[in-house]
């Protein structure tokens, strides 16, 4: 506490979270930005300002909101968090720190940078508003972000083994080349002045089984680092994937698919880093240790004019290091944004089509591509600069040497042999110091995808397997009691619901869109919680029971159907190795499907296509609802499960729902339309509020 934290947003909606970890650091409490976007309601558009607060007031803040002027930004405790309106129309939140001399030193999460502006320069950007934030009586100092430096320690340590054998193998690589210095030297200071041919032979012999066995050890070296690779690889991307799958609802919310699945190419920067670019290093720290040793038994007097180079070196290290911290951010950034643009328009191709925007989405895709490629490009450019600047000092210092050398064989202090030597082992000097200017990409390129994919792998997932009591039997009834709901940030969408629902009964839940619908059936499977009010089953509190045992209890047809890129028995009955086809059939002939079922040339194992691209609107919902059935859980909710389906289909469904209703199950239909109620026990109507 006491000093200003400096923290770049993730991307271009990160601003807020960014701003807001700075200022939860300064007091004490780190926090990954990814949690603040969960607890923020952040999305694709940013973060409110009402968002703002109810995260600080999560993490034990206090925290208000107020319009002020330019006056009060003199008297209020600081840190505090401003919202801006950039000339180009961005809105943004930057920290200011503090005022001193006539300059406020603001804390810009668009650069992760402390800058000192004057007043004027704020009050052209500056809406007036603000957020003040201080500890709460309840805080507690801490540290939840997660430390990337221990995340890879620990791959290394899991792979160590291997790491070390590879680095052995490298190593010995390594003193080959030595070796063949300390020859060329022998054979022109002893081996050709006595003119004996059959030495010069054994000479050429030895040097030819070195070569055989630097390559033996490059086999090995890169067998190894394959091996481990691919270990990693496995390690890394399904560690991802299964955290990925238990993260709660309300991740997704907040992210798009592009922004995930960038993460996967994450892990293989990340192999690369550790298995690569770190044994490198390694090698080439013991390169230059070794060769300076061999320099200064060659020649003192060359070997120190020689390290007069390091310092050179070190400063294009430090410059290149200062920039590509936030190149391959931005690099990695960008290419996720594309990313995220090309799935976007794949799986959008229909509308795209009945719109005749073509040109519009295809436009969308290359802008993305030619800022991601312009990134790119600045640093491929810069990455050549320092290149090349390292390779001039390279050839300067060859220059000195020959100089320095030509200079002492004439005047007999070394001799021939001696200056080849050295001149060699001068290259294996200086090819370890531009391997760390050049390494340079690599390293921050690795720490940056550690730090995208840890922050995601650091989220808490859902506790499945969680909770007090592990419900045995089919719930009586669910009762709705005084149930409220707002997304952080958003007004409230839910207030006060009171509903129960039966077993042997079909209740109806209408209302127009946007009322909070499917949001009340998110609150019944837990994948969000009320802001006030409680659920229970029986009395007691759904939060109390077993989670992964509660929805199991739960089927759901979804509004939107999720096929998954199977067959249709797949789909039906996801998971499941050997599926009761008897009952799969029986549900379909409920369900009216054997006709275009029969139709496929494969039938119930005719792939769907990917998101079932090769079904109908109805179709997709009809093999939703089979799904539902299949799982025979004592409670289905119909979320709108029938919009798609035509007036046969959907008659055949609320028959099969009312065969349903006789086994003693809950049956909840959500749904706008008034064709529902003419099938249900209970029907509730919910106001948009």
């Amino acid at each position: 506490m006491g000093y200003s934290i400096k923290i770049r947003q993730h991307d271009i909606s990160d601003c807020g979270a960014a701003c807001l970890a700075s200022v939860s650091a300064y007091w004490g409490l780190r926090l990954p930005i990814a949690r603040i976007r969960l607890f923020s309601n952040t999305d694709s558009r940013g973060t409110t300002f009402k968002g703002l607060i109810d995260a600080a007031k999560a993490f034990g803040f206090n925290a208000e909101g107020y319009k002020a002027q330019e006056r009060s930004l003199y008297k209020i405790p600081k840190p505090a968090i401003l919202h801006l309106e950039k000339s180009s129309g961005l809105l943004h939140f930057v920290v200011l720190y503090g005022i001193k001399n006539g300059l406020l030193r603001i804390m810009d999460p668009m650069d992760g940078e402390i800058h000192s502006i004057k007043m004027e320069e704020l009050l052209s950007e500056w809406s007036g508003k603000l957020v003040m934030i201080s500890p709460s009586a309840g805080f507690t100092k801490g540290d939840q972000s997660g430390s990337v430096s221990l995340r890879l320690t620990e791959l290394l340590r899991e792979n160590r083994s291997a790491l070390v054998k590879a680095l052995s193998a490298a190593l010995l690589l390594t003193l080959t080349s030595f070796v063949i210095s300390l020859f060329i030297k022998i054979i022109l200071d002893s081996i050709i002045p006595s003119g004996e041919i059959i030495n010069l032979s054994i000479a050429a012999l030895i040097v030819v089984l070195v070569f055989v066995a630097s390559l033996m050890l490059s086999w090995i070296r890169g067998t190894i680092l394959v091996k481990v690779g691919i270990s990693m690889d496995s390690e890394l991307m399904g560690r991802y994937i299964r955290h990925l799958v238990k993260l709660p609802g309300i991740f997704y919310d907040s992210r798009e698919t592009g922004e995930l699945t960038s993460r996967i190419s994450d892990a293989a920067k990340i192999r690369s880093y550790l298995t690569v670019t770190l044994s490198s290093l390694a090698v080439s720290a013991f390169m230059l240790v070794a060769s300076t040793g061999v320099m200064f038994a060659i020649s003192p007097g060359m070997a120190l004019p020689a390290l007069l180079i390091i310092p050179v070196y070190s400063l294009l290290f430090y410059i290149t290091d200062r920039y590509n911290k936030r190149a391959q951010r931005r690099i990695m950034e960008r290419g996720a944004k594309f990313e995220n643009r090309v799935i976007e328009t794949v799986k959008s191709h229909l509308a795209i089509k009945y719109s005749s925007t073509e040109s519009y989405f295809a436009g969308r895709c290359t802008s993305a591509l030619s800022s991601f490629l312009e990134s790119v490009e600045d640093s491929a450019k810069f990455s050549i600069f320092t290149g090349s600047a390292a390779d001039l000092a390279s050839k300067l210092l060859l220059v000195i040497i020959l100089w320095m050398g030509g200079a002492e064989m004439i005047k007999g202090d070394i001799t021939p042999g001696e200056l080849v030597a050295f001149f060699t082992i001068i290259s294996l000097f200086t090819a370890p110091l531009s391997e760390l200017v050049s390494a340079s990409s690599e390293i921050r390129e690795g720490t940056v995808a550690a730090s995208r994919l840890f922050e995601i792998m650091d989220m808490e997932c859902e506790p499945l397997d969680g909770g007090i009591v592990h419900s045995t039997g089919a719930p009586e009834y669910i009762k709705i009691s005084d149930v409220s709901f707002s997304y952080p940030g958003r007004g409230t969408l839910l207030k006060g619901i009171n509903m129960e629902f039966h077993k042997g009964e079909i209740s109806a839940v209408t209302g127009e869109s946007g009322c909070g619908k499917s949001t009340l059936v998110s609150l019944i499977t837990r994948l969000r919680r009320p802001s006030f009010g409680v659920i229970t089953a029986d009395r007691l509190n759904i939060e109390h029971i077993n989670l992964r045992n509660w929805r199991e209890m739960i089927a759901v047809v979804p509004q939107t159907p999720a096929l998954f890129a199977g067959t249709i028995m797949e789909n039906i009955a996801p998971g499941e190795e050997d599926p009761d086809s008897k009952m799969v059939i029986e549900i379909c002939e409920k369900l009216g499907m054997t006709e275009f079922i029969a139709s496929l040339p494969l039938g119930l194992e005719s792939p769907v296509g990917e998101g079932g691209a090769s079904l109908s609107g109805g179709q997709q919902q009809k093999v939703s609802l089979a799904r539902a059935l299949y799982k025979d859980a004592p409670v289905i909710i119909v979320d709108e499960g029938t919009s798609s389906m035509d007036q046969e289909s959907e008659f055949l469904a609320e028959r099969a729902l009312k065969m349903e209703r006789e086994k003693g199950k809950i049956i909840i239909i959500i749904s706008h339309k008034e064709r529902s109620k003419l099938i249900s026990d209970r029907i509730y109507r919910m106001e948009n509020k």
